[in-house]
Parts: structure tokens; sequence; C-alpha cells
């Protein structure tokens, strides 16, 4: 079988491709990564195994030494003269983007996976068609799911192909620390990520390279971009030794064998933890801002992400108009520097300030996900994306066997004061699991949603999103299981679940649910 797999997004994204394409690998695929022109070296570097092409940039095509706006012109008939001479068994588009759709359409292939269709846009020439499943998550966990998403986006797209991952895969792996890099080896310090809201500055950067090299006794690196060279030799000339300045020096090539020299990388931005992470490096995440762990983490066993517990985090970064920046404040110099000392040690982690949340990655039956390494006060974005993690997961991947929602609570503290919240969520279930399955109860599902605001984020997927094109009584039973969990948790009840292990095509707790539904008539 030949696969075409469409990714053309940035570097982190790229990175957050792989399992899927070496799922695809593995499976015994011949694969053919269409990736945006200017990373076309750097996909070749992390799958050399895989064909790669590149395709025109918007500056390519719209400028040239003359000026002219056609003069990208020929670039994209090269391109597509390229694509049209071959056909794939497959393609999966993995983005919401027209240019990709659009390839994705034209391309010869017996089967079409992923993004075929936009929400809310129109391919000229295609007629449009809401996503369904997967691709239909992709952008709810972008747009209406975003603060209680809890499955992150390597495991979305790695559903976006025809194969499941074996479940077996990485369990049994409970430790801390993974086994790449080298364990006396240096700490690499990211001086910041991709956008502005994701700096911390010079003042801050300083007193945690200066801490590193004072406790820890290894070097520092600096790694970073071109403009960010100057603030790193700043950097280099305050702490005054044990630094190395790499900012802008380093090809992708040299970041890579960088890495893999490391004890242990601190970085803001996800992109190069997911290489670390991929590499087996320990590596240590802090996330703020818009950055959010349970979605673009770095995806590997033993991975430690620091968080902000800002009621306002996550953001959306460019555009928030957030001028404060507050989330920053909590990731004092102490806990950075005891955290680094204990990993490279080998050590018993310490516990994190208050404002701040440690977690840890790791995958269980087949998906990844991140939890608090110390018990934490759940929050109203805890209990919900938990249960609708649960509630997706139902929906979305139905063969997938849940374990029980106590398992899932663990690491998370009872809180009184969510149980109004949580009341409310049991009632708008019993709701919504009575209605009839067909697509034209969208009206009264929309209203319903207003009278039980906590549920618009499974509303939004279900019939904005997909608009109706899903499994309604896959939903209609997601909503059986919600509603019960939810009394559950309100209740504070530590019993298990109703054999949430077994197959959503079993038995459901509709006795509950009637006997629920009666009471709140």
């Amino acid at each position: 079988m030949t696969t075409l797999v469409v990714q053309r997004a940035r570097l982190g994204d790229l990175v957050q491709s792989l399992p899927l394409i070496r799922l695809l690998s593995g499976k015994g695929e011949k694969t053919t990564l269409l990736v945006s022109k200017g990373l076309e070296e750097t996909a070749r570097c992390l799958l050399p195994e895989a064909e790669v092409w590149g395709f025109p940039s918007r500056g390519a095509t719209t400028r040239t030494s003359e000026g002219s706006l056609l003069g990208g012109v020929p670039l994209l008939r090269a391109f597509w003269e390229r694509c049209s001479g071959r056909s794939w068994d497959r393609v999966i588009q993995l983005n919401h983007d027209g240019p990709g759709v659009l390839v994705g359409r034209l391309v010869d292939a017996r089967e079409r996976r992923g993004f075929m269709s936009l929400v809310d846009r129109a391919v000229a020439g295609f007629p449009g068609e809401n996503p369904v499943g997967w691709p239909a998550y992709l952008v709810s966990s972008a747009r209406g799911v975003r603060a209680v998403n809890r499955l992150h986006l390597s495991d979305t797209w790695i559903r976006f192909g025809p194969f499941a991952p074996e479940q077996s895969e990485a369990e049994g792996q409970e430790g801390i620390y993974p086994g790449g890099g080298d364990p006396e080896g240096p700490i690499g310090m990211v001086l910041s990520g991709r956008s502005p809201y994701r700096q911390v500055g010079f003042e801050r950067l300083s007193e945690w390279v200066a801490g590193l090299v004072r406790t820890t006794g290894r070097r520092v690196i600096l790694l970073g971009r071109g403009d960010e060279r100057e603030m790193a030799d700043r950097i280099a000339r305050t702490v005054s030794g044990g630094v190395d300045n790499l900012a802008g020096e380093t090809s992708f090539r040299d970041l890579l064998c960088c890495l893999g020299s490391l004890s242990l990388l601190v970085s803001p931005d996800t992109a190069t933890l997911h290489l670390a992470a991929s590499m087996g490096v320990p590596n240590l995440g802090l996330f703020f801002s818009s950055a959010f762990p349970h979605e673009t983490g770095a995806f590997g066993t033993g991975s430690l992400s620091l968080v902000s517990e800002m009621e306002c985090y996550p953001c959306s970064g460019e555009g928030s108009g957030c001028v404060h920046l507050a989330c920053r404040d909590g990731f004092k110099t102490k806990i950075l520097i005891d955290l680094a000392s204990a990993i490279v040690g080998r050590k018993v982690l310490p516990a994190p300030p208050a404002g701040l949340r440690i977690l840890k990655g790791g995958f269980k039956d087949g998906y990844f996900e991140s939890r608090p390494l110390f018990p934490v006060v759940s929050t109203r974005e805890d209990i919900l994306g938990l249960l609708f993690r649960r509630f997706f997961l139902r929906i979305l991947d139905p063969s997938h066997e849940l374990t029980s929602l106590e398992d899932d609570r663990i690491g998370y503290r009872e809180n009184d004061s969510q149980r109004p919240m949580l009341e409310s969520l049991e009632k708008g279930a019993v709701m919504f699991s009575r209605l009839p399955g067909a697509i034209g109860d969208m009206e009264e599902r929309v209203r319903l949603s207003r009278e039980f605001p906590v549920l618009w984020p499974l509303v939004h997927h279900t019939d904005h999103v997909e608009g109706g094109r899903g499994d309604r009584s896959l939903e209609v039973k997601a909503f059986s299981f919600l509603a019960r969990e939810a009394g559950e948790w309100a209740r504070g009840s530590r019993k298990k679940t109703v054999r949430t292990t077994r197959r959503l095509t079993g038995r459901t707790p509709e006795k509950y649910v009637d006997r629920l539904a009666g009471r709140i008539r």
C-alpha cells in the first residue's frame, strides 16, 4: 500500500505527525510526506525512510526577483505535474487548511482520509461537507473544547490513519526518567517559544541559567533563533562561565546531535520538546500562555511539564490582549533549579509551589495522557476534561476499552465547590440522552445547550462542527454514561462505574437514566 500524508504546518506539528507516519511504516506502508517547502530537508532528517516532497510556500508563489505576482505559477505547475504523474492507494490530509484540502481532493487516490472539506468555508469546485469523527474533533479541540481538551494532538492524528496503535505498545513504563540522552551531559535551555507570549525575558533567563550552572555543576547550552543570539551572549557574559551559546548557530542536524548529548532539556518551546521526547531525552516543558501540555506536550513516557494554575490559562496567545502575562510569574527560579537538579541527579522530585503543577506524561490503553505528579484539588476544567475525554472516546473510538472513572480520578482531590456544576452536568446529560437519535433534533439540542451551558463544548462538536453527521445512537449512549459518571462524582462516590471497561456495543446504564430522568421531571 502507498500513502500520501499531507502535513503543511510548522516544525512542532511535523514532529507530532511522526507517530502516525511511523505507524504506517511499521505496517508496511510506503509513505510520501508532503510538507511546506521550508521543512523539506528537516522532514528528510526525521524520516529517512519516507519520500518527502515540498509544497511551494506562499512567498515563493507570489514573489519573484522581478516582483511579478504571477512569477510563482511555474512552481505550482511543476508541483502539480509531479503530483498528477503519481497515484496512491490512500491520501491522509492532516490539517484544516484550504491548499491541503485541495491537494487531498485532486490527487489520484483510492481512499481519502482526514480533512477533505472545511468547516464554515468552501473549496471552489468541490461540494462542502462537515467533517466527522477525528478530523471534526481536531477542529473542536481548537475552537470550542480547548481548555477541557484531554486528547493529545499526536493521538488525534494517529486516528486519522487506518491502523490503531497496539494498546500494550508503551505500557508498563512508569519511570520518571526516559532512557535517551547522556546522563552526564550538559543541560539544554531553549530561550523562548515561537510566540512572543512564550518569552520570559533576559533577567529571568539569566537567573535560571546561573542557578543551573551553580547547583548542578553542569554546563548549560543555550538554544534558540538567530534573532536571540545577542540576548544569549549577554546571558553567557552575565553568568561568567559554564555556558555555551548555540542560539542561531545550529542546523537541524546539529540540533538533533546536540539534543542527543543532553542530560536534560528545559524548554518553553514545544517543537524542541517533541524532538527531545522522540529521542528519549529527559525533558521539562514550561507551559504558560497559549501552550497546553494536554494537547501539545512532549509525547513520551516520563516527559515532565511545569504548568500554570491561573484560571485564565490556557489563553489564546497571539491576539489575546493580555498585557500582564502574569501566568509566567509563578515560574520562580527555585522550583526550576530544584526540579532540574533532581532530574539530572535521578532523585525524588520536589513538590511544586502554590500556583504551579507538575504533570507527568505516559501512555494508558493506547492513548497518551498527562497526569499530576502530586495530588491537586480538582478544578472545573479538570473535572470536565476527564469526563469529556471519556465522552469523546466513546463516540470517536467506540471499541476502545475505558478504565474506571475512579482510576481516571487518581491524583485529583475532591472539591465540594464544583458539586453544583456536576449536578447541572448530570441533569443536562440525562436530557440529551433521552432525545431522539436523529439529525432533526438539532434545534432541541442547541436549545438544551443554552439551558445547560456546561454541555456546550459537546454540542459544539456534535452539532456545529459535525453538523449532526455523527452516530447519534453512540452519542445517546455516551450521554447516558456521562450522566451517571457526573452523578457519581457529584456525590463523591468512590465506587467503580458500571463496567465502563465494556465496549459501547454492550449494555448502557439505561435503568439509572430512566430513574434519574423521572426525578428531574
